[in-house]
């Protein structure tokens, strides 16, 4: 029985459902006595098959059955409540629950993200007390799970009572700490506070984390204050620190803003950067640079953009096409993008050929 437990839990964990269901068919064909790991594996299974409603009735088939059921299984059962939007059953179960067992944290975080999403602050805010007088204090999950729902509860009072208990309880705050702390302040648009909480982190951080820079960056560029946005760009780069996420943050913004011209200065600096590894533009970025060329009939600027997709060693067929259909708006031609495009060893399929045909003037 344990091997077959292991393989349906394996089953579950990468989400193989239908897999994982029909595997238990066999075991059950068999008479395999399913234990506690089985019918949770079975309810994961029924979650990724998109089957919410045949978790209760596995729940009480696990219980007619005298198989003690755990944390997770009250879990999955909640959750499955949630999900088919029954919040008064999953209420109900854990109105039970508390008069048997101990509730883990989690089910009250649980609820209360439901609740949220039904704009129930109230109720929400309730849940989050019971989690924190039931949590285990030293678990750093349940300090973030306060921290994210209190500031999606819009309640910055609680976001920096929650802040101040997690550093008074642990010697050391983390990265991750800090982070969590950023984005729920972030959420809230406490902008100064998010502001005094990163100076606290950049005077004291052992080891640098650039998604803390960037929660950062984005605030400012969300203030309009792009200066205070680019010196922070300009220290990360110096230390070889800024990420795929610091172009995309600063590339979109200036796209927003009509600021085509920024953001393709921010595309020429990506090599300096991201140093770790080669970083390409998403095709959903460059096809952004590619239309805002064509629809302003700008081929002087479609040149340079595409120069640096070469320097970024991304140029391909589409970007030549984006080209070619920046000229034709334009009303120009240029014989020598074929050439160009054959020494790139670029495949030529049927629409690049048609715009070729196009441009080339015949």
């Amino acid at each position: 029985r344990k091997a077959y437990s292991s393989l349906l839990n394996c089953y579950g964990e990468h989400g193989m459902a239908f897999k994982g269901l029909k595997f238990y068919e066999k075991m059950k064909a068999k008479n395999i006595v399913p234990n506690t790991l089985v019918y949770n594996s079975l309810m994961v299974l029924y979650k990724k098959a998109g089957q919410p409603e045949k978790i209760p009735s596995t729940f009480e088939e696990m219980r007619e059955s005298g198989i003690t059921a755990n944390s997770f299984t009250y879990f999955s059962l909640v959750e499955s409540y949630v999900t088919m939007n029954d919040l008064e059953a999953a209420e109900k179960v854990l109105e039970e629950l508390q008069k048997v067992a101990p509730v883990h944290w989690s089910l009250y975080t649980l609820m209360a993200n439901s609740y949220i999403k039904l704009e129930l602050c109230g109720k929400a805010e309730v849940a989050l007390k019971k989690a924190e007088e039931v949590m285990n204090k030293d678990e750093l999950s349940s300090w973030y799970f306060l921290l994210s729902i209190y500031a999606r509860c819009g309640n910055a009072t609680e976001v920096k009572r929650i802040w101040e208990s997690l550093k008074s309880t642990f010697k050391k705050c983390l990265n991750r700490s800090y982070l969590v702390m950023l984005q729920a302040l972030s959420t809230n648009d406490d902008f100064e506070s998010l502001q005094q909480i990163f100076q606290e982190w950049e005077s004291s951080h052992e080891q640098y984390d650039m998604r803390i820079t960037n929660v950062m960056i984005k605030a400012y560029l969300d203030k309009g204050m792009i200066d205070e946005a680019e010196a922070i760009r300009q220290r990360a780069m110096a230390k070889g620190r800024c990420d795929d996420r610091t172009i995309y943050i600063f590339a979109e913004f200036y796209l927003e803003k009509s600021n085509v011209t920024g953001a393709l200065e921010i595309l020429r600096d990506a090599k300096k950067m991201v140093t770790a590894h080669k970083w390409v533009p998403s095709k959903k970025l460059t096809s952004r640079f590619l239309k805002h060329y064509e629809e302003s009939k700008d081929v002087d600027r479609v040149e340079s953009f595409c120069e640096c997709l070469r320097k970024l060693e991304c140029l391909d067929a589409e970007a030549y096409e984006g080209m070619m259909r920046t000229y034709i708006a334009a009303g120009k031609t240029n014989p020598s993008i074929a050439q160009r495009i054959e020494d790139d060893g670029i495949h030529v399929g049927p629409e690049t050929t048609k715009l070729l045909e196009r441009v080339s003037g015949n």
